[in-house]
């Protein structure tokens, strides 16, 4: 038999104390639960309020809006938007870092570049503006490879630069 006292006479034995742990527990699973469908929600884990963000280089030359959350091999875009002091002649150079170029398979950059090179620390795109002192946009479709922080840095005209960072789920 057991050593749990029977309740009033019925043959039915409680622990309060492994009772009260036990419910607990069962709350703090209820609210990690919930922490994690409001995280989703929020866009943690896709798309929301906290899953897309913008940068502004120091020179005010260009605004980088990215995907803060991305998922591994997953569609991702890179817009750049560039202010009418970017663009001041018909030319604009864009220079993105290595590692961070290097861990994406780059799909398509929308205008194409008049030219293209890499060096040792990073790739340097050159585009043509239509209209000079006027605002344009470069739009970068991109697929991670990689998975987990990934650091980025963009340079613009050789003045403006701008560091941004994003998590690559599975």
């Amino acid at each position: 038999m057991s050593s749990i006292p029977p309740i009033a006479g019925l043959e039915i034995t409680q622990d309060l104390a492994v009772q009260y742990r036990t419910w607990k527990i069962q709350r703090m699973g209820w609210a990690a639960m919930a922490l994690i469908i409001l995280a989703a929600l929020a866009g943690l884990f896709g798309s929301g309020p906290l899953a897309r963000t913008a940068v502004v280089d120091d020179q005010q030359l260009v605004r980088l809006e990215y995907n803060r959350f991305g998922r591994y091999q997953d569609e991702s875009l890179l817009k750049l938007e560039l202010t009418p002091k970017a663009t001041q002649t018909h030319r604009v150079t864009v220079k993105v870092d290595r590692n961070y170029w290097t861990s994406h398979a780059i799909e398509q950059i929308a205008p194409e570049p008049m030219t293209s090179s890499a060096g040792f620390d990073g790739f340097l795109y050159t585009f043509e503006v239509d209209s000079q002192n006027a605002p344009a946009a470069i739009i970068v479709r991109l697929r991670p490879e990689y998975l987990g922080s990934l650091d980025g840095h963009i340079r613009v005209n050789d003045q403006g630069s701008l560091t941004f960072e994003q998590f690559i789920f599975p």
